[in-house]
């Protein structure tokens, strides 16, 4: 089908091997990367270090602010149209699907998928977003003391799967007992690494050689974990 990078976290590095997997995948030596940053409520400092990173990349990068700035359909239209690559942000998972359905986004974004228009990628809620659902961190966003992991609900279900970022994380680890909730396989990806679809294929990539990704589910009660094979990235 499409092109999408669904990458779980950065680690002890900046990621940047992943990212510019996404960049590669344009298939253009200076793409235009439209990064949403939604998810982090357009915060400033998000958007300047993504314009910096995909800069350094050989990218011409503008921000969609849908949460601080006003677009007319035809101004969204055009935004999308004119990006070789979309790049989803990290942050409020919950709040950011909010947004985009008052906009359209999700509408746009599925289609753009469709028609191969372009490539997809983003990080944490920027990934979680392609998928079913996603172990989300959504509740710490708005209490500082007794939040839980919780599901993010009503993706765009390009896959139908749950997702959980940032698996090696503090807490991560709760999504396989939560996934037994879910009638899904579930993806359970480490800092540093990443889901790819490259339209026919699908393979898992990282830039850690200690980093990893597995695939979980339930059969008649029993959690079966099973390691997936990586594609190791030199930067």
């Amino acid at each position: 089908m499409g092109r999408i990078v669904a990458i779980g976290g950065f680690g002890s590095g900046n990621g940047i091997c992943l990212d510019k997997h996404a960049v590669e995948m344009t298939g253009k030596a200076h793409p235009n990367v439209l990064y949403l940053p939604t998810a982090g409520s357009d915060g400033v400092e998000n958007i300047e270090n993504a314009t910096n990173k995909f800069g350094s990349l050989g990218c011409c990068v503008k921000p969609l602010c849908l949460i601080t700035e006003r677009y007319t359909e035809e101004e969204l239209d055009s935004l999308f149209a004119w990006a070789d690559m979309i790049y989803v942000g990290g942050g409020d998972t919950i709040s950011m699907m909010k947004v985009w359905r008052t906009h359209g986004v999700d509408v746009r974004l599925e289609k753009i998928y469709r028609t191969d228009a372009a490539v997809l990628a983003g990080i944490s809620a920027g990934a979680i977003c392609w998928f079913a659902c996603g172990h989300s961190d959504s509740e710490s966003f708005h209490k500082k003391e007794g939040w839980h992991f919780c599901w993010a609900e009503g993706m765009l279900d390009l896959f139908h799967m749950a997702y959980c970022p940032h698996y090696d994380d503090e807490g991560r680890d709760s999504f396989d007992e939560m996934l037994r909730e879910k009638d899904l396989v579930g993806l359970a990806m480490e800092n540093d690494t990443a889901f790819v679809e490259n339209k026919d294929r699908r393979y898992f990539i990282r830039c850690s050689p200690d980093a990893n990704a597995y695939e979980l589910k339930y059969e008649n009660e029993v959690l079966k974990k099973t390691a997936l094979e990586m594609v190791d990235l030199v930067d």
